[in-house]
């Protein structure tokens, strides 16, 4: 009978740190995302620049720079994109939800490449630019790196 119950004390002891494992390991990851998100978007701006690629090259990967700061593309056209991020609830209520537009146009040897963040009103404290992390994430897919 007291193998039985130190068996189950044991048991419950490992449940317990298990559970307490994971609820100090999530924030720990949920600020670890947070950080890398804030890094991303420290000085950021919205962009309009010139690069010397064609239009349809830029817009492809345009749209793969969108995708690691977790944009969903609402339009694709050949000269328009755009796209928001989710909303989520983080330090800040109503963070995420920012909507990115890129428009191309052709320009001399090149395309010009204008990102806009708009933050919208609602929770816009807790939104951020990502204007500039897209356009450097398109500029290493362009780049071949």
């Amino acid at each position: 009978m007291n193998v039985a119950r130190k068996l189950s004390v044991t048991l419950l002891l490992v449940v317990v740190c298990l559970y307490f494992g994971q609820a100090v390991a999530a924030p720990q990851d949920a600020n670890a995302q947070k950080q890398t998100e804030e890094d991303a978007t420290k000085g950021s701006k919205d962009v309009d620049e010139v690069v010397q690629y064609p239009m349809d090259a830029v817009q492809r990967a345009v749209k793969l720079g969108m995708q690691p700061y977790g944009f969903d593309i609402k339009k694709d056209k050949a000269d328009y994109l755009d796209g928001t991020r989710s909303r989520h609830v983080g330090v800040v209520v109503g963070s995420g939800g920012e909507k990115v537009t890129v428009q191309l146009s052709p320009e001399s040897g090149g395309t010009r490449v204008k990102i806009e963040t708009g933050k919208g009103f609602v929770g816009r404290l807790g939104k951020k630019n990502w204007s500039t992390p897209i356009f450097k994430e398109a500029l290493k897919t362009l780049k071949g790196a």
